[in-house]
């Protein structure tokens, strides 16, 4: 019997009436409130029907099966392909599938830790304190924010339930990541997360190049960073892992191809989708062979010098054309709110209402994640969270180094989760890919965000597989 097993076997028998009496509450309110919306439109809301008779099935299956995993399979599946089905929330953002499957599989760890442990059990890891207190510096930031509000903020009424929305999703994306550092414990779970990311990002990207009716699937998680990372993992298993035939590796580099073609040819204005992602191409290459690195260098300087008018035009031109200049303004706008709530900011997705109060004409989002992290958590959020960046991006080095030359699956993961959250760094300057903000991405930009944190968890997790198989290998001293 596996632990999740184990814990929900317990929990029911200890808590049974409990659950039941809860379970009937909360169905007889379910059914309610579908029949009121029947009777009130004469229009039977689907979604919901369909939400509703998945939901038991769904947590059924997964206790069944008792492994975290699968859970994690799940996320990147719901994430992925999975983007037509969302829950309102009676705002413009949604609840997406991604988010409520991560929000039970950390439910479920939490049981686990607080009914079997009774005690925190995490793995001994340079994340665990910037991602508890990240976590614990976004509740504070969101009680901070009623208990120094501006008296004079224009508060419109689905705002609450938006702050509470991106509070949520603030925490368990770090969450997510530091669950399956904890749960993934062997080699081919991360195999098989990654296999599966690069099939999906075959199947988005030829259903983008050949026009295929599949937009409903993939239309948020394909967003953000789901490029380059698609693009990073088969990029270095083609360089890296030997095991693969021939054929499987060029097939790999053919996908490379095309979302570079997809992403820099044909949407070159769009610089998050093609700017991370070469990034991501030149740190793996750094990794795999200087020279390699060198010549592709070379070959990318006569490229820029043969088409540099048209280079120039559309993507410096063209970005100004489209206001990528006004971002100075918007960032110093910004500024100005964080100096009036330097410490802990103005809570999660609290510098929306600022800007409609204070700067109504101007009243966008930054367009940079690092900007949105220091308005809402403040200077301690964002410390916490440039630390938790560079304990990630240490790890990704440590496993580079560790596994150089085994030319295996392992030394491929290192170098594309090492490549791919660079990349993600780049890409929080050009937008809120990594934590979505609440009124730009939404809270359903969680569907591309957990990718970046599916990654970042596996690269944690490789590292606990390093280190265990090393104790292993080590002789006991004398």
């Amino acid at each position: 019997m596996s632990e999740l097993q184990s814990i929900t076997r317990q929990f029911l028998n200890s808590h049974r009436q409990t659950i039941l009496r809860a379970g009937v509450v909360a169905g007889a309110m379910a059914v309610a409130l579908m029949t009121g919306r029947f009777i009130a439109n004469r229009t039977l809301d689907f979604t919901m029907l369909i939400g509703a008779l998945a939901a038991p099935i769904v947590i059924l299956v997964f206790f069944r099966l008792g492994r975290f995993e699968y859970g994690f399979f799940a996320v990147a599946i719901a994430a992925g392909l999975f983007n037509f089905f969302s829950l309102p929330t009676g705002t413009d953002s949604r609840i997406v599938l991604s988010l409520l499957v991560a929000g039970v599989l950390v439910a479920a760890w939490l049981l686990e830790m607080l009914v079997v442990k009774r005690r925190l059990a995490l793995k001994p890891s340079p994340i665990n304190r910037p991602v508890l207190l990240f976590v614990a510096a976004n509740f504070i930031a969101y009680v901070w924010s009623f208990a120094f509000r501006d008296p004079v903020l224009n508060i419109w009424r689905s705002f609450p339930v938006v702050q509470l929305a991106a509070l949520g999703v603030n925490i368990l994306l770090p969450l997510l990541a530091l669950l399956l550092s904890n749960k993934i414990n062997e080699s081919k779970w991360l195999r098989w997360l990654t296999w599966l990311m690069i099939g999906t990002g075959t199947f988005v990207v030829l259903s983008l190049l050949l026009n295929l009716p599949t937009y409903a699937l993939w239309t948020r998680g394909a967003s953000g960073l789901f490029a380059t990372w698609v693009t990073a993992l088969a990029f270095a298993l083609a360089l890296f892992d030997k095991s693969l035939k021939p054929r499987l590796r060029a097939l790999l580099l053919l996908v490379v191809a095309a979302w570079v073609f997809r992403n820099f040819i044909q949407s070159r204005i769009w610089l998050s989708g093609w700017v991370p992602l070469l990034a991501a191409l030149f740190v793996i290459t750094m990794i795999h062979s200087r020279r390699l690195l060198t010549v592709s260098i070379v070959a990318g300087l006569i490229f820029v010098a043969v088409n540099f008018d048209s280079l120039y035009q559309e993507v410096v031109v063209a970005n100004q054309e489209e206001g990528g200049e006004q971002r100075f303004g918007l960032w110093e706008i910004n500024l100005g709110h964080v100096s009036h709530h330097p410490f802990f900011g103005m809570g999660p997705a609290g510098y929306a209402v600022y800007n409609m109060t204070y700067n109504p004409q101007d009243a966008r989002s930054t367009h940079n994640n690092y900007f949105d992290i220091l308005a809402q958590t403040g200077v301690v959020g964002f410390a916490i969270f440039v630390w938790l960046l560079i304990s990630f991006m240490r790890i990704g080095r440590r496993n580079a180094r560790m596994l150089r030359g085994r030319r295996d699956f392992e030394e491929a993961l290192a170098a594309a989760t090492l490549g791919g959250f660079t990349a993600a760094i780049v890409a929080m300057m050009l937008g809120d890919w990594v934590i979505p903000f609440a009124y730009n991405s939404t809270i359903a930009g969680f569907d591309h965000a957990a990718f970046t944190w599916l990654f970042a968890g596996s690269m944690v997790s490789l590292h606990h597989i390093i280190r265990a198989r090393a104790q292993q290998d080590t002789p006991p001293s004398a």
